[in-house]
């Protein structure tokens, strides 16, 4: 990641850019398999995050990862997300077909990269964006092209696996982070909009019957008493 910064402040003194608007903005949906609520998922389901990065500046560079999450609480499932292949355009200027997207910066990263990692800030952190390019990218993420292939969509979808004792909570933050040593270069370095999710454990369903069934018989057979 140190060599990623190194590299963007080469750039960021290489290239002009017009004046600055927001720089990279960061939106994220999540879902759970089961339909539970994100206040109280159930062990055992899937957490999918589905991430859009929009932006009306000319970027270029960007790092972007999940990162600071309890990783006893959810468990990141790389197999299940989606990163898209190395080289594929964010903030793509024109598509000329699914898959044939240009004029972006092209992404370091791809599922077979897409790991958790440790060293690179005070937590975990899983990086699913790291793109540099001398020549500004000449869109705003709106013709970007997701798993399914259609512009528009969100780029990324990370998952994660509800692991977490009853009752655990954990937030997962999204974006450019500097304590992690992400970085974004535009018309002005640094000008992100980052965003998180926040996910809350609780017991099985028929966990919390057995449980309450329980305590009902405790206190009638106090009363017995």
């Amino acid at each position: 990641m140190r060599f990623f910064i190194s590299v963007l402040a080469t750039v960021a003194m290489l290239a002009m850019a017009p004046s600055a608007f927001a720089g990279v903005v960061y939106t994220a949906s999540a879902t759970t398999s089961d339909s539970s609520p994100l206040t109280a998922v159930t062990p055992g389901a899937q957490i999918s995050i589905e991430i859009t990065m929009l932006t009306d500046d000319f970027a270029f560079g960007n790092a972007g990862s999940v990162n600071n999450y309890d990783n006893s609480i959810v468990q990141l499932d790389t197999a299940a997300s989606f990163i898209g292949a190395v080289g594929q355009n964010i903030f793509a200027g024109v598509c000329y077909a699914p898959g044939a997207c240009f004029n972006g910066l092209p992404n370091g990263k791809d599922n077979s990269n897409f790991a958790e990692v440790t060293g690179t800030g005070p937590g975990v952190e899983a990086e699913f964006f790291s793109g540099v390019s001398l020549i500004a990218a000449q869109g705003n993420g709106s013709l970007d092209q997701g798993e399914d292939l259609v512009s528009g969509g969100p780029q990324f979808k990370i998952v994660f696996n509800a692991i977490g004792a009853a009752g655990s909570s954990t937030t997962i933050n999204i974006g450019t982070y500097l304590n992690y040593q992400d970085a974004y270069s535009g018309s002005v370095d640094g000008n992100v909009t980052n965003t998180s999710v926040s996910v809350t454990i609780v017991p099985e369903p028929g966990t919390a019957l057995l449980m309450g069934l329980g305590l009902a018989g405790l206190a009638g057979a106090g009363r017995r008493e």
